[in-house]
């Protein structure tokens, strides 16, 4: 066991004190910075050093008490959470609008000592963070009217994703409506007091949505799921538009051109132009991708229209936007790609177990479960939760850090997959090391019956997200500040990205495979009830299976890609308008659904007046803003290393050291990134790359 402990879940009435110690500590550090320091006299040492401890020593409880507003399972705690936070971001906009602190960091930037690699970068990123805020170019009153805005933009983007995090509709359908949609799933949406054939709620979240999506034979139950779904998040209207608009003006107020132009600094990619020009080459690239697809699902829709002897219309061989999702699947069928006997066996825990396998390997490293009966409410904050110790199995044998895996879904938790960090890596001031902890974070939704199972597609998202886990990971920087992920937002996807291609090697998925009935005796006496007469399933996953999987890897990606180009235009589109007056006549709605008409080539018309799914996911509020198309050139990278570095031999362990020290290890680190890469490959990444993996 690690002599390291892990980081203390807060009570709901910790929470409060903590962050108040936290803003205490930072606020005394700048008062004694004033009372010792002047610009003449500041430099790295007696400004910057103290001021990076503090941060890092922070770090870590800042973490933690994100984590809660995101995951405890009790309210009080996640709103005592969210409350804490936001007297952090006041606390900081106070420290940030201060002229005297923004002095000293210039002084010191000005003195350019001698400084690592590191510690320069620190420096840089620390003055732009207060130009960032109008130091150096707005005074008095109006940098304090700046601060303000800057204050309320915070409140509105918390209020925007407190709507999304404790959302709960859903719509109530019979069970003919229903038609199609597995019984574990009916059982688990049955109201109590209301007869059998009537009522059922199907959540938006929980599965519920993808369920009818996919499932639901109706195409009008698909299609009032689907609109409805499209209105749920009202509310966020009105937020979006404001948050969209705040930041343009105070762009504006810096002498940014937009908002866009000010996300630009710090990027990996720093020009505006390249990155619509790039968009408009993936687009000429994938529309044609798309139509293909488009017109070979509406040949499917039509075939089905025929075989069921429905009545010929004139749309019966459109497809509608609720008809995606449906007829992907049975087009799938159709080529003998059978999602649900393929999800059989990936079940959720031991397949997950089956990544962390696949990790020691290439990276060298060990995971250790910390025994349950170990932990309790002041180690995790739901008995659903497991930690791992990880160690490099290299010869110091190091401790790398704790992870932590809260996979199933639960009400108001934070909805999706993703990777949170409770604390960062970082160097102590005596050589030791701080080693990191993060949170592989899912909302998989846990059948009544038998163990939760993982569609390909869901696979693929898990080990994505745990992949940024383990950059964190393996990841050794100096400060806080760049350990792991905290990279530029078009670089940080990128080895993530990289890890989806080995969801489809034949060798990971046999590794990762495990027919659920050979976990319990229960289960395979269930299967054998609803089977009868057929032979028990092999506990691998069979090669035909694997085959049908396999060759059918790029079926629909280009109408996936095509979604993800949509959001990518849209977020450059409304951060990056020509004028004021511009950002302020522009028809968000509209955009939207047109971006979606003309890229996906699908028809919207019933969302059109009504509709605002753009307010119905977090990205653009939550850090991405001019940042979306970074899923597009990240995976470009990604796509680049490994048809240069891996596809010959994808468990190299060479290769795999090279990418761990040059690429993982330094983490945000350097100031150009891409510069890793272009070490790695031995020239500049080829943006085309992604478009090589389609086979276009």
């Amino acid at each position: 066991m690690s002599l390291e402990k892990m980081p203390r879940v807060l009570a709901a009435s910790e929470v409060e004190a903590e962050m108040a110690a936290v803003i205490v500590r930072i606020h005394s550090l700048h008062d004694g910075l004033v009372a010792t320091v002047t610009p003449s006299t500041a430099c790295f040492a007696n400004v910057c050093a103290p001021w990076i401890a503090v941060s890092n020593e922070a770090d870590a409880k800042l973490g933690m008490i994100r984590l809660l507003s995101h995951a405890a399972q009790d309210q009080e705690t996640r709103h005592a959470a969210s409350k804490a936070n936001q007297a952090f971001s006041s606390a900081a906009a106070a420290w940030m609008a201060r002229t005297d602190l923004f002095d000293f960091i210039k002084a010191a930037a000005a003195r350019n000592e001698d400084l690592d690699p590191e510690s320069k970068l620190w420096v840089e990123e620390k003055l732009r963070d207060f130009v960032s805020l109008g130091h150096g170019s707005l005074q008095g009153p109006s940098l304090d009217m700046f601060i303000s805005q800057r204050c309320k933009l915070e409140e509105l983007k918390t209020a925007y994703e407190r709507n999304l995090r404790e959302e709960g509709g859903g719509v109530a359908m019979t069970r003919e409506e229903l038609s199609g949609v597995s019984e574990e799933l009916l059982r688990k949406w049955k109201q109590d007091g209301h007869d059998r054939a009537e009522s059922f709620f199907v959540p938006f979240g929980n599965g519920g949505w993808s369920a009818v999506m996919r499932y639901a034979h109706l195409e009008s139950s698909r299609r009032r799921m689907f609109l409805a779904e499209e209105l749920r998040m009202h509310a966020n209207v009105p937020l979006f538009r404001d948050i969209v608009l705040l930041r343009d003006s105070q762009a504006r107020i810096l002498g940014y051109s937009s908002h866009g132009d000010f996300r630009l600094q710090g990027r990996a990619i720093k020009s505006a132009a390249y990155i619509e020009s790039l968009l408009r080459k993936l687009r000429e690239t994938l529309i044609p991708k798309g139509r293909q697809e488009l017109q070979h699902l509406e040949k499917v829709k039509a075939q089905m229209i025929q075989e069921a002897g429905a009545p010929e219309t004139q749309d019966n061989g459109k497809l509608a936007p609720w008809d995606l999702r449906y007829y992907s699947r049975l087009a799938n069928m159709r080529v003998n790609v059978n999602d649900e006997a393929i999800s059989e066996f990936f079940p959720l825990e031991t397949t997950v177990q089956s990544m962390l396998k696949i990790f020691e390997r290439v990276l060298q490293l060990v995971f250790k479960q910390v025994p349950p009966e170990k932990l309790d409410e002041t180690t995790r904050w739901h008995e659903d939760v497991q930690v791992w110790e990880v160690w490099d199995a290299g010869s110091n044998q190091d401790f790398m850090g704790f992870l932590y895996l809260d996979l199933f879904w639960r009400k108001n938790k934070k909805k999706g997959a993703e990777n949170i960090s409770i604390g960062q890596g970082f160097l102590r001031p005596d050589g030791s090391r701080q080693v990191p902890s993060t949170v592989l974070m899912c909302c998989i939704p846990q059948p009544a019956k038998s163990c939760a199972l993982l569609r390909h597609s869901e696979l693929v998202s898990i080990f994505h997200e745990l992949g940024h886990g383990v950059h964190n990971l393996v990841s050794k920087t100096k400060y806080a500040r760049f350990h792991g992920t905290s990279l530029p937002f078009d670089f940080i996807e990128v080895p993530s990205m990289l890890l989806e291609n080995w969801c489809w090697i034949p060798e990971t998925l046999q590794q990762m495979s495990c027919h659920y009935t050979s976990l319990d005796p229960g289960y395979l006496a269930e299967w054998r009830t609803t089977h009868p007469g057929e032979p028990d399933p092999p506990t691998k996953l069979p090669a035909e299976l694997q085959r049908q999987l396999l060759e059918n890897r790029d079926v629909h990606r280009g109408l996936q890609l095509l979604y993800h180009l949509v959001i990518a235009m849209f977020d450059v589109t409304i951060h990056n308008p020509s004028s004021r007056e511009e950002a302020e006549a522009l028809n968000m709605q509209k955009l939207w659904y047109d971006l979606r008409e003309e890229l996906e080539g699908i028809e919207f018309s019933s969302s059109r007046t009504q509709g605002h799914g753009y307010t119905s996911f977090d990205h653009l509020v939550s850090g991405y803003d001019m940042g979306f198309y970074s899923y597009l050139s990240c995976s470009a990278i990604a796509q680049d290393i490994f048809q240069t570095v891996f596809e010959q031999d994808p468990w190299d362990l060479d290769a795999w050291a090279r990418y761990r020290e040059g690429v993982l290890q330094p983490g945000g680190s350097q100031r150009d990134p891409i510069s890793l890469v272009t070490k790695l490959l031995g020239r500049e990444p080829d943006f085309q790359a992604l478009a090589k993996s389609l086979a276009i």
